[in-house]
């Protein structure tokens, strides 16, 4: 771990956990030592590790051909299409193939910007949307955005997540290009819309000819028990970005969209060296053929199971402000800072992620055991109760 620190830039919160190998929702460190993982490598690892399915996929592909620019056909990249449009909404099937969520981001700028002929952007408060230069001008953390205002997009504007009243802005502003946000915020802290607010956000986009992107690229492909976060709100947007999981732990991302706008892109203004590469394309189409409705259905039943566990444990808990979430898409809210209870819970074997100061965050595999969600719950109550109950002032 010190050689890591000494020669990568300190660009990350590191934690004390030196990983060795993986299988199903299970690690280990380079003692031996296991933990549940919670954590899903920040929702890569929908299907776990060691995923035989992938692997299989990824070393035939490798034997045929590792690289293929965009700029050349390939069947592996057409397969992938073909599985890609029967999971994505109807309509939306025209793509771009990029590496990672960011990208995805930056490619639906372009495209609503080039679309609309405008330029002002809507996010929301909370939002995350990525660190490129784009991504970061609509995600709100200014702890993010402060080092880099002259790098940003001036014509951005946030209003706050599931306020009805701040949607009035949409209707009173001619130069909204699009409107981006999440379904379900992620590192916002596992934030859940209020039906009527997505529904309402949704006419008033398509009342006034303003392009809907919602950011799927965490709440998608099954995260939330269904497989677009969206979906549990009766909506469709124009564009959907995804990435994450859908490459079984390979880089990749897309941008998916209504043809009327991906078209407006024209050659040459989003491009990619990787993007859509073979091995990619292989483990991206292993990932969909899995991602069947039984999986789907099983993670909404393994998040009810891993809420009621919590909720059982922590009824008494006073430092516990709320447990929310959907699907495998989870949050225990604290009243306290999380940074005691994160180390004290990987001390005892579990991986969590954690929002702003008092917000711990859960992004399992989807191949987790019912046995493996219930020892993590028990244990993550039990460290909760544990720690003291001083409030957040």
């Amino acid at each position: 771990m010190n050689y890591e620190n000494e020669h990568i830039a300190n660009t990350y919160q590191r934690l004390p956990v030196n990983i060795q190998n993986g299988s199903g929702a299970i690690l280990h460190d380079i003692n031996g030592k296991r933990y549940i993982d919670m954590m899903g490598g920040y929702g890569v690892a929908i299907l776990g590790y060691g995923n035989k399915a992938v692997k299989e996929a990824v070393c035939k592909q490798f034997d045929i051909i590792s690289i293929a620019h965009a700029s050349e056909y390939t069947p592996a990249r057409e397969e992938f299409i073909k599985d890609l449009t029967g999971i994505v909404p109807s309509g939306l099937d025209k793509f771009y193939l990029g590496n990672i969520g960011a990208e995805a981001i930056e490619a639906a700028i372009k495209v609503v910007i080039k679309s609309s002929k405008k330029h002002k952007i809507i996010a929301m408060t909370n939002s995350y949307h990525g660190k490129t230069a784009g991504a970061l001008s609509i995600t709100y953390s200014e702890k993010y955005r402060k080092s880099f205002g002259q790098l940003l997009m001036k014509d951005v504007e946030f209003i706050r997540y599931n306020n009805m009243e701040d949607l009035d802005k949409l209707d009173k502003d001619p130069d909204i290009a699009a409107v981006f946000f999440e379904p379900v915020q992620g590192e916002g802290g596992i934030n859940i819309p209020s039906y009527d607010y997505v529904r309402e956000l949704r006419n008033r986009t398509e009342n006034n000819g303003i392009i809907l992107v919602a950011d799927e690229i965490q709440s998608g492909l099954g995260r939330t028990g269904k497989m677009w976060a969206h979906e549990h709100f009766n909506i469709k947007p124009d564009i959907i970005t995804i990435g994450k999981g859908i490459g079984g732990g390979m880089p990749l991302s897309i941008t998916a969209g209504k043809p009327e706008f991906m078209d407006n892109l024209s050659k040459g203004e989003q491009s990619s060296t990787t993007g859509g590469n073979p091995l990619a394309m292989a483990a991206g189409s292993a990932v969909i053929k899995q991602l069947g409705a039984s999986m789907i259905m099983d993670v909404e039943r393994k998040g009810n199971i891993l809420r009621d566990e919590l909720k059982a444990g922590l009824q008494d808990a006073k430092s516990v402000k709320e447990i929310r979430g959907l699907g495998l898409m989870d949050a225990i809210e604290l009243k306290t800072k999380f940074l005691p209870v994160l180390m004290g819970m990987i001390n005892r074997g579990i991986l969590p992620l954690y929002s702003g100061i008092n917000i711990i965050r859960m992004l399992p595999p989807y191949v987790i055991s019912d046995s493996e969600l219930k020892e993590a719950a028990g244990i993550m109550s039990e460290v909760i109760l544990s720690q003291g109950t001083e409030v957040i002032s």
